[in-house]
């Protein structure tokens, strides 16, 4: 059987490995990929001026929300319940928690939100993980300080060439 270990890491555990989690569908890393919301600048409009006085010499990115949609799953009620308990416990302790998405090369510094959903766990019937104990939930995590990255300048030269600096 092919597990889903090594895809979603959170403050150094593999969420399958330890806590039994999948993720359902890539959504929340989609969400983690948008581009963050930029704040207003601090602006003026003058009355006796065309146009708006608006300080761009720095930008300021708005918190993102990401909502991942998860399964527990456990071969038993004994290990389902030490796998949600388990999980709880560490997603709503205090501070951020680190999130390493695999596919995306990438980790996020985050903090717990919402479960939105949850749906008491059943019995799988057919597929990879039949005879499983299962239980579908969507988890919503904010990236509190989503950053730019400030240490290269990106320019296009006349012949449509990126140039890093």
């Amino acid at each position: 059987m092919a597990y889903p270990a090594g895809q979603y890491i959170l403050d150094g555990g593999d969420l399958w490995m330890v806590y039994g989690i999948i993720v359902t569908d890539s959504a929340g890393s989609n969400d983690l990929m948008k581009f963050p919301e930029r704040k207003d600048s601090i602006s003026h409009d003058w009355e006796d001026e065309n146009g708006l006085d608006i300080d761009l010499s720095r930008v300021y990115l708005k918190a993102r929300e990401a909502t991942f949609n998860m399964a527990i799953l456990a071969r038993t009620e004994v290990q389902f319940w030490e796998h949600y308990n388990a999980f709880l416990a560490m997603i709503t302790r205090p501070d951020l928690r680190r999130l390493e998405i695999a596919e995306l090369s990438s980790s996020f510094y985050v903090y717990y939100k919402a479960c939105s959903s949850f749906e008491r766990f059943t019995r799988v019937k057919q597929g990879t993980f039949k005879g499983y104990i299962a239980s579908k939930f969507s988890l919503t995590l904010v990236e509190k300080e989503p950053t730019l990255d400030a240490s290269n300048q990106y320019w296009v030269d006349d012949e449509n060439r990126f140039i890093i600096s």
